[in-house]
């Protein structure tokens, strides 16, 4: 073989694998950037969703405090307190504990307040049962003292069970 010939076969050797490193080149930024964007993709949603339910729950506790200052400023009443309710949380309902003389309102299963109140009145037309003489709000729970307010909450289900 002449060098012509070696010339030429070298130098298409030398565009094949020119070519081929791009090729290869441009198939590894694709994969790179497949892969960047799918994980980050799913950071983001998992970080997204995160984000809402803490601000959910920033909501919720914000709303709480407000029906909580609202009742130790003027409610007197279960009826009062069940009206602030529904001006806070239309669709979540309290429950009285007649015997134990509270009221528990829960929007969430870990924020939830207990009303204390002096005595029950009977009303004479309807025989229907309230509480009155708001005497103080438990707000354990929104504080972070969950377990304190849970324990409390155990032993009235537990004296209701009795009777």
């Amino acid at each position: 073989m002449n060098i012509k010939n070696i010339a030429i076969v070298l130098t298409v050797l030398v565009v094949a694998i020119a070519a081929m490193l791009f090729m290869q080149k441009g198939n590894y930024v694709t994969q790179a950037t497949e892969h960047y964007t799918k994980t980050t993709g799913n950071s983001f949603k998992g970080s997204s969703k995160i984000i809402e339910y803490v601000n959910s729950t920033a909501g919720t506790t914000k709303m709480l405090w407000a029906l909580t200052c609202d009742a130790v400023q003027g409610a007197k009443t279960s009826q009062d307190m069940a009206k602030l309710e529904g001006k806070y949380f239309p669709a979540t309902k309290g429950s009285n504990s007649i015997s134990q003389k509270t009221r528990r309102f829960e929007p969430t299963a870990a924020y939830y307040i207990v009303s204390t109140f002096d005595k029950v009145d009977v009303d004479k037309k309807t025989d229907l049962k309230t509480l009155a003489g708001l005497k103080s709000i438990d707000v354990g729970a929104l504080l972070g003292n969950a377990t304190i307010a849970a324990a409390v909450a155990e032993e009235e289900e537990e004296e209701e069970g009795e009777e």
